[in-house]
């Protein structure tokens, strides 16, 4: 999962922190310092990306976090 808004970053976040999913988003620093340069893409182990994907597949996201 890849996105460009901090806003979609946060809930993510606290969707996977409630289930106790390790996760990791790579490009997040990046993202605040060139912003539409490079997502922030969202990492989880293996053992994990089945309850992650689940958790998240309902999730509407802006991907972009402008309104063109």
């Amino acid at each position: 999962m890849v996105t460009y808004n901090p806003a979609d970053v946060a809930l993510i976040k606290s969707l996977l922190d409630a289930e106790d999913i390790i996760y990791y988003f790579h490009g997040e620093n990046f993202m605040h310092v060139r912003p539409l340069v490079e997502p922030a893409r969202l990492m989880v182990d293996k053992e994990d990306a089945g309850v992650a994907r689940e958790l998240l597949k309902d999730l509407n996201l802006s991907i972009m976090g402008i309104n063109l």
